[in-house]
């Protein structure tokens, strides 16, 4: 099956493996396994396209011998991968070029949705997932154990499958590949074919048995011939059968990653807002700030980000040109929405800088500076994060961060050194955060957008962070009313606004704002009233992706900041209206310079703020599960049963039994039979052992319970090891706790049952075995109740003769 420029990894897993994150548990864990928003394990994609590369170059290098020319491989594998300026051997920093950026970009490699959605609310079906394994150091001295360094460590389990989306960006099909998927490069498909077929293992510890993975991609499988899992791939095997091309084709340009519209306003006609909701899926990482090997994150994803990625889905309805001026794309902000509805998605604005919430900011009570100064008891300081209008109040909205640990492996060294970049951090909005933006279009334009469609900001996009997908489109959005207004015109700044002076010097001061608008709003004329303005200056830094070079920075009048203004002459509402809609100052299109005019969070005294909701609304996933049990529902239910066989007294599994403690004949004579359960033909096996036992006297009388009363027979535990082990299986489930529904085991309603059958014999040797070794712990004849199981009062026997007379002695 040919390769096209969209497809899916499947990595299965044949051994245990750990990608950690460099933290444990204080006295408990000492290496956690990284885990994802659903506390399942995953691995990032930096870890899959870090080995999958390595295994590429492997291949190019091989290739390379028998080509025409050299390096010709390798260039192919510069093209999927992007090149490498900071390694020495990178011939494209050596010839002084540029940077060629991936064209392979791909997702973390995560659980299918089906089980992400069935593990939600179910945290023993997410910690089935891992196991512990612990290790010690050996001493080089002694050989043996080295003394306080037992560690224990988290692995992930075998048999686990995790699916990654690849796409490879080709020329002239955009940043994030073609709309409709094209068959891929021959050359590079034989290369990631190859590549995949030598990924042998990821993760820690992968060259001493842990992390073995089988990459498989379209087409390939896993066959468990003799016992041996091998991955074939008819595919790979056809690309080879007329041997290596010895010159293959050059690999095509890199995609371009921003398309440039030189045109200014060439519209007049009139304009529409379109909204546009997007969903985090990986973690969004719009630099800062760094602060030693942390790199932080704003918490919305600017509209300089985004502008490259609408101009090339923008497109005319009939002949004719867009201009840059004639498109305007808003900030992503958090946002809010009903989940039955994205539709109704609301986007937050930035908290006005004149609202002063208590007890230093973590208060419940807010005041408005404008109206209200709060006392001094209440300790006010301005408040900070997003808010939006909820009914007759409004909802705080605090987006939610993520931490996402990374390290930077030494080719030679094989391990995070400090040459290489070591260890760091990206702090990133969170999946699951529901963003929105707000675009303006010509009339006669359109947005080549869909639901459903991903795109990717932010930096590091090509593998573990900025995807988001595109989750409603409200085309157009009606026009919001015209300001009220009034004596005094008060702005409220919802974005950064970037303003110049006289002498274009950045100016980011109110009067510089009232400067703009009096020019806007001419003949009518404002001028700032201090007593009633608060602002805040902002800086932004940037980086051109097409240029290579960092931005020049920008210094801005902060979003928050409010000003007010006194008017003098008539003012056209109709003209605020479009100022409300277009901005002011420059680079209104990447979203500079949103206003709101007279808005009522400006106007109220005391708002009434809900600081109880986040920005993230609960994800649904589909419920399309299996039949078979998975391998988590049979963990989760091994776990449940070890936890109830040891809490489960011997006379409570088996009525009666606890009269052979310390008898070793016969209950070694039972444990055997257990053995036998799992052999072909075992259960006739086991039922002619009791048999055979009942028929002889002596062994007889030692499995009866004595008689309740005199004329009453003596009663087998024969036969209740015969209810139990061979006639009732839903007898053992019983005993145990477990025959009822187990939400919290299973994925869906329903599927205990199938579970039960395939853990029924491991189930019966546990709980047996566990029976059998504790009344081997016990003295001849004493019995093991339940009581004494679940740390009740102690069993006394009668004490021997012997005893006796030495205690009266």
């Amino acid at each position: 099956m040919t390769l096209l420029t969209t497809f899916d990894v499947t990595l299965e897993f044949l051994s245990d493996w750990h990608v950690g994150t460099g933290q444990g548990q204080l006295g408990t864990i000492d290496a956690e396994v990284r885990r994802d928003a659903d506390k399942l394990p995953f691995v990032p994609a930096k870890t899959l396209v870090g080995v999958w590369r390595d295994a590429c170059e492997t291949v190019a290098a091989t290739f390379d011998q028998a080509a025409d020319r050299p390096h010709t491989w390798q260039a192919w594998v510069t093209w999927l991968f992007g090149s490498q300026p900071a390694q020495r051997d990178d011939l494209n920093a050596r010839s002084g070029r540029p940077p060629i950026p991936a064209a392979l970009r791909l997702t973390p490699a995560r659980a299918p949705e089906w089980l992400r959605a069935g593990v939600r609310g179910r945290p023993a079906l997410a910690q089935a997932a891992v196991l512990l394994r612990p290790g010690v150091a050996i001493d080089d001295a002694t050989g043996t154990a080295a003394d306080r360094l037992l560690r224990v460590e988290e692995r992930a389990i075998r048999s686990l499958q995790l699916y990654s989306r690849i796409t490879v960006a080709v020329a002239g099909a955009g940043p994030d590949g073609p709309a409709t998927p094209a068959p891929l490069p021959v050359p590079a498909e034989l290369l990631l074919r190859a590549g995949a077929r030598l990924v042998e293992a990821v993760g820690g510890k992968r060259n001493r048995g842990s992390g073995r993975v089988a990459v498989l991609l379209s087409g390939a499988r896993l066959d468990h011939a003799d016992g041996h899992p091998t991955v074939t791939d008819p595919r790979l095997n056809e690309l080879l059968s007329a041997g290596v091309p010895a010159t293959p084709p050059p690999p095509p340009a890199a995609a371009e990653l921003v398309t440039f519209y030189p045109y200014d306003r060439v519209n007049a006609d009139g304009r529409r807002t379109v909204r546009v909701a997007l969903r985090v899926l990986t973690p969004v990482v719009v630099a800062d700030g760094v602060l030693g090997n942390v790199v932080s994150s704003r918490d919305a994803i600017p509209g300089t980000a985004l502008l490259g990625t609408v101009l090339s889905r923008v497109a005319h309805d009939s002949p004719g040109r867009i201009g840059v001026s004639d498109v305007g794309v808003g900030d992503a902000v958090p946002a809010v929405a009903d989940p039955a509805d994205p539709r109704t998605v609301r986007p937050a604005q930035p908290v006005p800088r004149v609202w002063q919430r208590g007890d230093k900011g973590r208060g419940r009570t807010v005041h408005n500076s404008l109206s209200s100064a709060a006392t001094h008891d209440e300790r006010a300081r301005a408040m900070s994060g997003w808010i939006v209008r909820d009914g007759d109040g409004w909802r705080h909205v605090n987006p939610a961060v993520t931490a996402s640990t990374h390290a930077v492996v030494d080719d030679e060294a094989r391990r995070p050194t400090i040459d290489s970049g070591g260890v760091y951090t990206y702090l990133g909005i969170a999946p699951g955060t529901l963003l929105c933006t707000d675009i303006r279009l010509p009339a006669r334009a359109r947005l080549r957008l869909g639901k459903g469609e991903r795109l990717r900001f932010g930096r590091s996009r090509k593998d573990d962070f900025g995807l988001v997908e595109v989750v409603a489109i409200v085309d157009p959005l009606p026009d919001p009313p015209p300001p009220v207004l009034g004596d005094r015109l008060r702005v409220w700044c919802v974005s950064d606004v970037l303003l110049r002076d006289k002498r274009l010097i950045p100016d980011p001061s109110p009067r510089a704002l009232a400067e703009t608008l009096s020019a806007a709003l001419a003949p009518a004329s404002v001028e700032v009233r201090d007593a009633d303005t608060a602002t805040a200056v902002t800086r932004r830094e940037g980086f051109a992706v097409a240029w290579g070079r960092p931005r020049p920075s920008q210094v801005a009048l902060r979003a928050g900041s409010v000003v007010t203004l006194t008017v003098t002459g008539q003012v056209d509402p109709d003209r605020l209206a479009e100022l409300e809609r277009d901005g002011i100052g420059e680079r209104t299109a990447e979203g500079y310079g949103r206003l709101r005019f007279n808005p009522p969070e400006l106007t109220v005294d005391e708002p009434a703020v809900d600081f109880s909701h986040g920005s993230a609304d609960p994800e649904l996933g589909s419920t399309d599960l299996p039949r078979e049990p998975h391998p988590l529902e049979v963990n989760a239910w091994r776990r449940a049963i070890r936890r109830a066989s040891a809490e489960l007294a011997p006379d409570d599994l088996v009525s009666g039994i606890g009269r052979l403690a310390g008898n070793r004949a016969q209950l070694g004579s039972l444990r055997a039979q257990l053995e036998r359960l799992t052999l072909p033909g075992g259960r006739d096996m086991v039922r002619h052992w009791i048999e055979a036992t009942n028929a002889v006297p002596g062994r007889r009388t030692m499995w009866e319970k004595p008689a309740r009363n005199e004329k009453a027979e003596p009663e087998s535990v024969l036969d209740e090891l015969a209810r139990l082990l061979l006639d009732s299986p839903a007898l053992l489930w019983e005993r145990l706790h477990l025959a009822e529904e187990q939400p919290a085991l299973t994925l869906a309603p329903g599927r205990e049952d199938a579970i039960r059958q395939v853990l029924h014999t491991e189930a019966l040797t546990i709980a047996v075995t566990d029976a059998l070794r504790r009344l081997l712990r016990q003295p001849r004849n004493a019995s093991v109740t339940g009581s004494s199981a679940r740390g009740g009062a102690k069993n006394r026997t009668a004490p021997s003769p012997r005893t006796t007379a030495k205690e009266a002695r």
